[in-house]
């Protein structure tokens, strides 16, 4: 077979795969696409570059991927979650990175379902959580955002009040400006959950050593659930 012939074969090959609606991360690992990738979305890198960051032991515990345009995202206002072992991730991308990003996130999640009892289970990471909420709920007294507010800031979890004083009543802008010093980024401070995700996407994607001096246990909790020692 002549050169020319067999780079036609290998290209057709390829983009057989890159239009494929199902494909397999790590050989366990199934990834369905229900709706369209924009144009400019190559699946076949952002799976390259998801199975070379997420450690294994992590990702063949999950159950499948699913790319499309989910209800749930609309009543939820998100565009990617984690749920019951299964990863959703929105089809409405902007490039690859948006598209890993959501992804290493959502695996955050996974490994949080996976890993719950080291992760959570001396409640260090809550502690440390609840005191950078302290200090942001003290920034913001004393800048006056509090006049006339009972809004906890002592939940763990997601609580829509609070979110809503965070993002309605002071705004994203500012909200990132009182956060610097305490949270990786103001998604951070809405739950223990997202404490927890934007830490280790942030270690896996950015400046792990940035967490390690932000937040000392939400990055020892990170590599404790990437190590082969968990």
């Amino acid at each position: 077979m002549s050169d020319k012939m067999t780079n036609f074969v290998k290209d057709s090959s390829l983009n057989s795969r890159r239009n494929s609606n199902h494909h397999v991360l790590f050989g366990t690992v199934d990834m369905y696409i229900i709706n369209a990738l924009p144009k400019n979305v190559d699946v076949l890198t952002v799976i390259e570059k998801v199975e070379k960051i997420i450690p294994p032991h992590i990702a063949q515990k999950t159950e499948g991927i699913y790319i499309g345009n989910f209800k749930e995202f609309e009543e939820k206002q998100v565009n990617a979650m984690c749920k019951d072992g299964t990863i959703y991730i929105s089809s409405d991308q902007d490039d690859n990175d948006d598209m890993i990003d959501d992804i290493i996130h959502e695996f955050a999640h996974a490994a949080e379902d996976i890993y719950a009892r080291e992760i959570y289970g001396d409640n260090k990471i809550q502690s440390e959580f609840l005191g950078k909420r302290k200090r942001l709920r003290d920034t913001l007294d004393q800048y006056g955002y509090l006049n006339g507010t009972d809004v906890s800031f002592q939940d763990l979890e997601f609580t829509k009040e609070l979110d809503d004083f965070l993002y309605n009543d002071i705004g994203y802008d500012k909200l990132e400006n009182f956060c610097m010093g305490l949270f990786t980024r103001p998604y951070a401070v809405t739950s223990i959950r997202e404490y927890f995700a934007t830490a280790f996407e942030e270690c896996l994607l950015g400046d792990g050593e940035y967490v390690k001096k932000l937040s000392p246990i939400a990055y020892d909790k990170v590599m404790l659930v990437c190590s082969d020692e968990v």
